[in-house]
């Protein structure tokens, strides 16, 4: 394999993996509702770590009462008045109850306020919007640091050489390659899909959520369901191939040359296609 090609797999697996961490949908989101005089500031708390009850601090300016609502699962929604933080300004704070690793809460505030026309009340997210969704909170569990470095390795490995594969792929379909060498990167692409997203992944959801797999049929986890379509392309694509990855009789498999570049391609886009898939989006 050319030095050229390694780098720009090198260069491709950084950035890949860099974008899938900056498009995770579990940041804190700036949100803002200005209304009947009423002005409401809060930055999103989308999930607690660890033990502890749930602080959630919000800037209200312009009412006189100001409250959460929250429920856990399904249950109704619990107003819970939200005080003045001692020492602030205009700064409310109300907290949720802790709840075990995998539950998951939601809520909204509504501040209110009373004028000569009667009683104002502002809410954020606007409860009275067809739109309308509280804010989704989760409690997760804390993950030793071990766990995570090594599923982040896995990922880099699996990452670095799909594109590695896809290469020799090219390579294959143009004639100049050898079988031998786009199966084995193939084979070691596959191998750290495994390890990153079923024993380690299996891990990292215990440690978080308290269970072990969400994806078909047992849930309907984004993130568990592209690890598990993008294992199972490649698991295929092995499969077509099956006389040269047990380096017994080659004459056992079930396409040629050419056909298993392109279903080297073909997992090597769904993989990519995966990874571009916004990191823990649940459905």
């Amino acid at each position: 394999m050319k030095f050229w090609k390694i780098l720009i797999a090198l260069i491709f697996t950084i950035v890949l993996l860099v974008f899938a961490r900056k498009t995770t949908t579990v940041k804190s989101v700036h949100k803002t509702v200005d209304r009947g005089g009423i002005l409401i500031e809060h930055d999103t708390v989308p999930k607690r770590r660890g033990a502890g009850d749930v602080v959630i601090p919000v800037k209200v300016s312009g009412a006189e009462e100001v409250k959460l609502f929250y429920r856990i699962g399904k249950m109704e929604f619990r107003a819970v008045d939200m005080n003045l933080k001692e020492g602030e300004r205009n700064l409310f704070v109300a907290s949720i109850p802790h709840h075990k690793k995998g539950t998951r809460a939601w809520y909204y505030i509504e501040a209110q306020k009373q004028t000569k026309d009667g009683k104002i009340a502002v809410s954020l997210p606007d409860k009275n919007s067809p739109n309308f969704k509280p804010i989704l909170l989760k409690f997760q569990g804390n993950v030793p640091p071990y766990i995570i470095l090594s599923h982040i390795f896995c990922l880099f490995g699996a990452i670095f050489f799909s594109v590695l594969a896809a290469f020799s792929a090219v390579d294959l379909k143009k004639g100049k390659g050898t079988m031998n060498k786009s199966v084995a990167f193939s084979l070691v692409t596959f191998i750290f899909l495994f390890m990153g997203f079923f024993p380690l992944g299996w891990a990292l959801n215990y440690y978080t959520f308290g269970v072990l797999w969400e994806a078909f049929p047992f849930g309907s986890d984004v993130t568990d369901n592209k690890g598990q379509i993008a294992f199972l392309s490649w698991l295929v694509t092995l499969f077509l191939v099956k006389g040269t990855v047990l380096r017994k009789n080659p004459s056992k498999n079930l396409v040629s040359a050419k056909g298993f570049s392109i279903a080297v391609i073909v997992s090597f886009m769904i993989t990519i296609g995966m990874y571009l898939i916004p990191h823990s989006l649940i459905l």
